[in-house]
This record gives C-alpha cells, sequence and structure tokens, in this order.
C-alpha cells in the first residue's frame, strides 16, 4: 500500500490506522495533517456511506465539504483542533440529516422548504437542535430552502 494519508484513511480498523499515520507523521514520513481534522473525515465518510438516501448523502456531502471541511482546515492551519470544534461540526451534520429525514417523513422537498417548516421542526426538540441553527440558516439557504 502506498505511504499516503489518503491510503492509510482507507484502512479498515480506524484506531490502527490512526497510530499508524500518526508514527508516520512523527518520524517524517508524512507530512503533518491534524489528527482530528482526519478523524472527522473518516467519521464523515462513514456518516454518508450509512445515509440510506443518496440526494440526502449529496446534500450532506456539499454541507460538509463547503461548510465544515473549509471551516475546520482554516482553524487547523492556524493550529491544532479541538475536540469541542470537530464535536460541534459533527453534530451539524447529524442534525442536518435528521432534518433531511424528517421533511421526507412529511414529503416536503427541501426546495419547498419554508421558514413554518424550520420552525416546527426546532421547536419538536429545540435543545437538541439547536447545534443545528447554523445549518439551516445559512447552508440550506444555498441548497434551496427558503426561510
Amino acid at each position: 500500500m502506498p505511504l499516503t494519508h489518503e491510503a492509510i484513511q482507507a484502512l479498515p480498523n480506524w484506531r490502527t490506522a490512526a497510530y499508524l499515520r500518526d508514527l508516520l507523521m512523527d518520524s517524517g514520513v508524512l507530512p503533518h495533517i491534524d489528527r482530528r481534522l482526519l478523524l472527522f473525515e473518516r467519521w464523515l465518510a462513514q456518516q454518508l456511506a450509512a445515509t440510506a438516501d443518496t440526494e440526502h448523502a449529496r446534500l450532506l456531502q456539499h454541507f460538509a465539504t463547503w461548510h465544515q471541511l473549509r471551516k475546520l482546515r482554516a482553524k487547523a492551519a492556524k493550529g491544532p483542533l479541538g475536540t469541542s470544534t470537530t464535536q460541534e461540526c459533527r453534530q451539524q451534520i447529524t442534525q442536518a440529516g435528521a432534518f433531511l429525514a424528517w421533511l421526507a417523513a412529511r414529503h416536503v422537498a427541501l426546495s419547498a422548504c419554508t421558514q413554518t417548516d424550520l420552525d416546527a421542526w426546532h421547536a419538536k426538540k429545540y435543545a437538541t437542535r439547536r447545534p443545528a441553527r447554523h445549518s439551516c440558516d445559512g447552508a440550506w439557504t444555498a441548497a434551496g430552502c427558503r426561510g
């Protein structure tokens, strides 16, 4: 197998992959990349693979790529990522997926989503869904959700 971050990322056991990658980065064989960023990317790939609806997976991939990963990579370039930063991004993606599933259960397309739909979703379990506010406020507008 080639000694690249991508090849190591594809290993089935994430703990073994993380340990091997840490050794290779510490020894200078691989360029250093923030460990939490790499673990987040692996988690994201698993989440997307587990998303049954291909359109939902596509939307979540766009959201993660253009909003979450961009933010995480910029922060990682300045210094090590904190646990709370990656955990917040995981929570936002999880809630975005839950929102898409909730809309689908109500037979509402994302492009037909209105402020009333957003309010109804948030009102049901506000404390759990509060982290999703960011994803609904900005990213979904770009995807077609009308606020």
